[in-house]
């Protein structure tokens, strides 16, 4: 084997490393006729056939960059066509939830009794934390949407003249993806502040909120915090996909997920602490804020089905429209 030909052999078996066992073949005796066309026509211009070789490799470029070309698969994060949206989507939830946190994080404990050095540090901490955890999310999302061809061609498409959306319709929807971020940090602030700031003292003396202690003690809280960062999360992931029936079942799922273990838990008393509310003078608390928990617990996941199954009825009598009028 010459010298030349161990090049060329070692940069198709570079170039097709990558790609699928069905792709392999046909691509490889592609680009190895290709490589000898081009070593053919620089040795009949004279050109010597080690140099006209290398010549013709340096030409091609690197062989990974090759195989991206024939697999379409991207070779970057986040692509031209979705970093717009990317950096659109990013800038809302970081200018609103991260400076939300900090106030409430630093306003939270320096109540609880922290110097103000602490309570400043523990904001700032935990304003890194939430900054961190939203550019993880955000971009773990527009990364799946940029390498799953189905859904960045239904991106691609509403760039459509026929199915651009209305201005009022991407400022109403940044407007829901505001509002969601800040009732989902006003709900955690009033959660955590009665639960430490507003604890009373219980039979035993100790300190006790309104909130079992168990079920506070077994991360509960944090886990449906969890999830309506991954609802959120979706609704972004759904908006820039294109609201389809796939998206509508999966939203359904989610709130179905929520809503089950929630019923189980208020509707079973396991939420409230019933001798916070007889230390605050009201016995009858657990009954009345147990019902308005339970008709919340079940009203906004319903509210969120409906509208997705809306906004996908919705999505599927504009296509058509914009398909005919093309």
């Amino acid at each position: 084997m010459t010298t030349a030909s161990t090049l060329t052999d070692r940069y198709v078996a570079e170039a097709v490393r990558s790609l699928t066992r069905g792709q392999r073949r046909d691509i490889e005796a592609e680009l190895r006729a290709s490589i000898a066309d081009a070593i053919e026509d620089r040795l009949g211009a004279g050109t010597d056939a080690a140099a006209a070789e290398r010549e013709v490799l340096t030409e091609l470029g690197p062989p990974r960059s090759l195989a991206a070309s024939y697999s379409d698969r991207p070779t970057h994060l986040i692509g031209p066509d979705l970093f717009s949206d990317y950096v659109r989507v990013l800038a809302v939830l970081l200018s609103t939830a991260v400076p939300l946190w900090f106030v409430f994080s630093g306003v939270v404990t320096f109540v609880a009794g922290s110097s103000p050095l602490d309570s400043l540090w523990s904001a700032l901490w935990g304003s890194l934390e939430t900054a961190m955890s939203l550019v993880f999310a955000v971009t773990l999302v527009f990364a799946i949407i940029e390498r799953t061809p189905a859904l960045r061609s239904r991106r691609t498409a509403k760039w459509d003249p026929h199915s651009l959306p209305v201005v009022p319709d991407q400022r109403g929807y940044v407007s829901e993806l505001v509002g969601g971020v800040v009732f989902l940090v006003v709900i955690a602030s009033v959660i955590i502040v009665l639960q430490s700031v507003g604890a009373v003292d219980g039979p035993a003396g100790t300190p006790i909120g309104p909130f079992d202690a168990s079920l506070w003690e077994s991360g509960v809280f944090s886990v449906a915090l969890f999830y309506s960062a991954v609802s959120i999360s979706f609704h972004v992931f759904a908006h820039y996909t294109g609201w389809s029936v796939a998206n509508a079942v999966a939203t359904i799922a989610l709130d179905v997920l929520f809503v089950v273990p929630a019923v189980w838990i208020v509707a079973g008393d396991r939420l409230l602490n019933a001798d916070y509310f007889a230390a605050i003078g009201w016995p009858n608390g657990v009954e009345v804020v147990g019902l308005i928990a339970l008709a919340v617990v079940v009203l906004f996941p319903l509210l969120d089905t409906v509208d997705a199954i809306a906004r996908t009825v919705r999505t599927r009598r504009v296509r058509p429209t914009a398909d005919v009028s093309g």
